[in-house]
Order: C-alpha cells, then structure tokens, then sequence
C-alpha cells in the first residue's frame, strides 16, 4: 500500500506512536510518506527522520497548533500538493487533531479515504469549559461525518466517548491501543532492583510538562507525602520538559524540598530513569488511552498510582497493587502515594512493589506489542482500500 502519514505534534506519546508504527510498516514492504511539523517534533522524532530517510519519505509542512485559518489554509494547500505528487495513495492518516483536520480535509478533497487517530480528544479534560468543549465537538462532528472514513480510538473508554458525542456512526471507530516494541519488553524483562532499606523510596513520573499533565498536582502530592510520612526517606523524580517546566522549578524551590525533588529535564534513556525508580506516578488531567509513559513504566516492573483517566481503569487495576485516584485531587494522589509506602505483604516494602512491578511487566508484555498493533492498523488500511 501507498500510505501518507500526516502528524503535526511530533512528540512524547504521538511522535513514539508515529515512529513506531511507520518503522513497522516501512519493514513490512509498505509505502510511507510522513508530513510533519518540523517545529513541533522532539529529539527521538529528529532521530526518527534522520535514520529512516532511505526507506520513508519525509515532507516537512507549516502546520501549526493552534487555530489559524491563514496558516491552516497554507498548510492545507501544502498537503494537496503532496496528494497531487507523491500519490496516488491508497490511504491517509491524521495523528492528533490538527494533523487529523488537515489530513481528513485533505483527503476528503483528494477522494482518498481517511484515518484518524486522535491520541486524546481535548474535549474529555476536566479543566475545559463547556462552550470550548461543545466548540471543538462540533469541529469534530463535521469532519467524523463529512470526512472520516474510520476513527481509531487507543483505549475503549475513548471509543465509547467518541460514540456518546455521536463523532462518527459506530460502525466508523476502530479499538486499537498502543503498544511496545518487543525489543524493550526484553530490555525489561532483565531489571532487578536492589532493595537496599538505606536508600530512599523513589516515586517518579515520565512527562511532557503541559497543563493535560499535571506536574504540578504531582508536586503538591509529594510535598503531602513528606508531612504525611516523617520516618519514611523518600524522593521525587520527574523527568521531561515542557511549557510548565520553569513553572514547576519555582514550585519546587517553594517546597523547601530541593533536596527531596529532582527535575532533571530531558533524558535520551527513559530505561534507565525508570530503573532507579520504585513507583510510578501518573498526574494526568485527561488521556486517551493507557498513556506509553504508563505502559513502559508497567513493562519495567513499576508499580503505578494513576489518575484515574481514559484507558488506565481498563488496565490498571487489572493487577491487585497499582492505585487509581480521581482526577485533579493532589491530596488523593499523596495519600495513595503513602499507602505504597506502606505495602508489607511480603516482609517489606520494597519486595511487596518489586512484585506489584513484576505482575505489571508479565501483564503489558501478554497484552500491548507493537507488531500487533501494527498488524491490526495495517488491517484498517486495507479494509478501506
């Protein structure tokens, strides 16, 4: 098949998911091009573009984040004449909701059918006003009807939001959740952890810095935890960047917790960050499926406390252990947090994570691989052509 890829948020969980399944399509003989934007893209999607140009075709375009209807039209226009160029193509498909308007508008025009994978609807976050949440439904509404032959939503509970808000008939969305290379399940399935009571229990998170994630409530959560457990030594471990990344240094150093809270930035080896941990803590705001820092924390024998948003109360509590709190309750998240500190079962804390974390790794690595995400993806392409 001739497949064009259109994404515009090329990083953290989209630009992995893009990455991922392109790397496999191109491996199975298929024909990609991928159009980006080049300004939005991170160091692994830089990487990405600079290893697989023999074998991927790359089109960089002026897309944009936000709503610009003189940026979006150049953009659109840019698309067209990639359809007109390169193609024919058998399928299009749009990542994330600028990458996937101009994709499916595109396509629509061009009569090329479209794919859409939204990786979390803007409309499920707590924090957004019911008028913008209707505004960017209806947007979405338009282009479901008019211009999308199928929706993949990552997790069942975005599939049965994406029908409540009537997007696309039933019979147009497709479940299929993200999934993990098998190389890294076997990268995984070799971490032990020391369990050396000296040592501080270590609660850490994976994030971009960004209002849907919430570092902020996870700071606020660990400052409880310190007051809440005086006698337990523990840290925190954040690492990512972001537009909130100053803003959460400034918190820290409020905290008087310098020495407790480490926000070391952007790391090219999210395995080994994960290694020095003990538990995973996710603040999220809203996602749509079982977030890839959630899945790889899983896999690396983690076990996690949750906001309880789209895909993790799927997955999650699926192992006795692992911890969902509502969303947007710091205080919540503190008091999981502690009740972790105080798992006993099997003589001490650290060997009663150790195997929480070992039930996460053996449950992602039956469930969430690459190769049949892949498969499955490459079966909604061909179902359409």
């Amino acid at each position: 098949m001739n497949i064009l890829t259109v994404v515009e948020a090329c990083g953290a969980g989209v630009g992995r998911h893009v990455r991922g399944l392109c790397r496999d399509l191109a491996a199975q003989g298929q024909r990609l091009t991928v159009a980006y934007a080049p300004h939005r893209t991170d160091e692994a999607f830089r990487r990405f573009v600079a290893d697989k140009q023999k074998v991927i075709r790359f089109i960089p375009l002026e897309m944009r984040r936000e709503i610009s209807p003189a940026s979006d039209l150049r953009a659109l226009g840019q698309l067209l004449r990639v359809i007109r160029s390169q193609g024919p193509f058998d399928v299009v498909h749009g990542h994330s909701s600028k990458g996937g308007a101009l994709a499916r508008i595109a396509g629509r025009c061009s009569g090329v059918p479209t794919v859409y994978t939204p990786h979390s609807l803007v409309m499920s976050s707590p924090e957004i006003s019911r008028a913008k949440a209707a505004f960017y439904a209806s947007i979405e509404r338009a282009l479901g009807q008019w211009a999308t032959s199928k929706i993949i939503a990552v997790s069942d509970d975005e599939r049965k939001f994406i029908l409540r808000l009537g997007l696309v008939p039933e019979d147009r969305v497709a479940m299929i959740e993200n999934g993990i290379d098998d190389e890294d399940f076997e990268y995984f399935s070799t971490f032990d952890r020391e369990e050396n009571a000296q040592n501080p229990l270590t609660f850490g998170s994976t994030m971009r810095f960004s209002p849907q994630k919430a570092p902020g409530h996870l700071i606020e959560a660990f400052a409880r935890l310190v007051e809440m457990s005086p006698r337990v030594p523990v840290r925190l471990v954040i690492v990512g960047d972001g537009e909130l990344f100053a803003q959460a240094r400034k918190q820290v150093g409020a905290t008087a917790l310098g020495e407790e809270i480490s926000l070391p930035g952007w790391s090219t080896d999210v395995r080994e960050v994960l290694r020095g941990l003990d538990v995973f803590v996710v603040s999220s705001l809203y996602e749509s499926g079982l977030s890839y820092s959630t899945m790889e924390a899983m896999a690396a024998k983690l076990p996690v406390v949750s906001t309880d948003v789209f895909g993790t109360r799927e997955t999650v509590p699926r192992v006795p252990g692992n911890i969902l709190v509502p969303v947007g309750d710091p205080q919540a998240l503190a008091r999981a947090m502690y009740q972790m500190t105080t798992q006993t079962a099997n003589g001490s804390v650290r060997r009663s994570l150790q195997k929480i974390g070992q039930a996460n790794h053996d449950y992602v690595r039956t469930r969430f691989r690459l190769s049949e995400i892949t498969r499955r993806t490459l079966k909604v392409y061909q179902a359409l052509y």
